[in-house]
């Protein structure tokens, strides 16, 4: 069965959360992972930040934290979304991701860490 329509989709991945908008001082890897911001919803697996990802502003960026545990990621979603941090309207949504090009191929994935 073809699954070449797959190629262009992008599927919802529940324990990954999109953010945009924080304050700069709080776009770095150790200050996301602290308690003080995305640290208290969970265990985090994995942090990749985006600096001003098809943005004119300086001073915007997005990140994706993938957390261990879906749960995590839904409160994380829950309580940031739309909460208001140093003057900025933060939003924060589940991530999504591409379908493995080898899963969309029909071949097994060499990578240890595809989901």
């Amino acid at each position: 069965q073809s699954r070449l329509h797959l190629t262009n989709q992008r599927c919802v991945r529940r324990n990954l959360v999109y953010c945009v908008n924080l304050p700069p001082h709080a776009s770095n890897q150790a200050c996301i992972t602290s308690p003080a911001y995305f640290g208290q919803y969970g265990k985090i697996l994995k942090v990749v930040i985006n600096r001003n990802a098809g943005s004119s502003n300086q001073q915007e960026s997005g990140c994706y934290i993938t957390f261990k545990e879906p749960l995590d990621a839904l409160c994380c979603i829950l309580c940031l979304d739309g909460h208001w941090l140093e003057g900025r309207a933060v939003r924060a949504s589940y991530g999504t991701s591409k379908y493995c090009a080898a899963y969309v191929k029909g071949v097994r994935c060499q990578n240890p860490e595809c989901t």
